[in-house]
């Protein structure tokens, strides 16, 4: 098996962050996804978009939220990112949608436009709002979201939730609230997540934040990929 995969990507580290947690072997191919060849349309299924996994004889499997959903499937003997309750796992997907629809998309409209714009305001809002909301959902018993062990709404959100304290602290100089217990609860499943050994092995090489600053650089001048910011 091989992921392809993009060091800056946070939709990529998703699906890397499922293959360590379910220790699921595999081969890490690092591409550059905006180098459109030939080989890299066929093995991302016309796309050109990580991430990718591909097994031998077998069709790539792309989209990270899917890609997630496979791997899951592929070793049923490995740790559960899905609940098995058919009640708690439907939430487990409406919490993952709710991070696609109502946090992402916000975050990076916020983070790719600068203060000036009229609509930046709400766009910083309905971030907030998003993981607020998130924030409420999560399990008392926590600290990952559906309690003592991480689950597969835990790597939808962890990649993102990490550029957002980092990038929009560092161009945006814009943080979280932290004054009340619902901030505090976010606060712990943060830091309970990046502490995680397979979250950490996904941000290893190098000085790895300060590459991820230098990176999305044009993407706080409006600049980057396009398709994030869409509604």
């Amino acid at each position: 098996m091989k992921l392809y995969s993009a060091w800056y990507c946070p939709f990529a580290q998703r699906a890397w962050l499922a293959l360590q947690v379910e220790k699921i072997p595999f081969e890490y191919v690092e591409i550059d996804p905006y180098l459109k060849t030939q080989s890299w349309m066929e093995i991302s299924r016309n796309t050109g978009q990580v991430p990718v996994i591909t097994v031998p004889g077998q069709h790539s499997v792309i989209d990270s939220t899917r890609i997630i959903e496979f791997i899951e499937q592929l070793h049923p003997s490995a740790p559960k990112l899905f609940s098995a309750d058919a009640f708690i796992n439907a939430e487990q997907k409406y919490w993952i949608e709710h991070i696609n629809k109502r946090i992402i998309p916000y975050f990076y409209r916020y983070f790719k436009f600068s203060d000036s714009r009229v609509d930046t305001a709400a766009d910083k809002k309905q971030m907030i709002d998003g993981l607020h909301q998130f924030a409420q959902a999560i399990d008392h018993r926590g600290p990952f979201f559906n309690g003592e062990q991480i689950s597969a709404v835990d790597i939808a959100l962890i990649p993102f939730a990490y550029r957002i304290n980092l990038l929009l602290q560092h161009y945006r100089r814009f943080k979280l609230p932290e004054n009340s217990a619902i901030w505090q609860k976010y606060l712990h499943w943060y830091q309970a997540n990046i502490e995680t050994s397979a979250f950490r092995s996904t941000v290893s090489q190098g000085n790895y934040q300060q590459r991820l600053i230098d990176f999305y650089l044009p993407y706080s001048q409006g600049g980057g990929q396009q398709d994030v910011t869409q509604l």
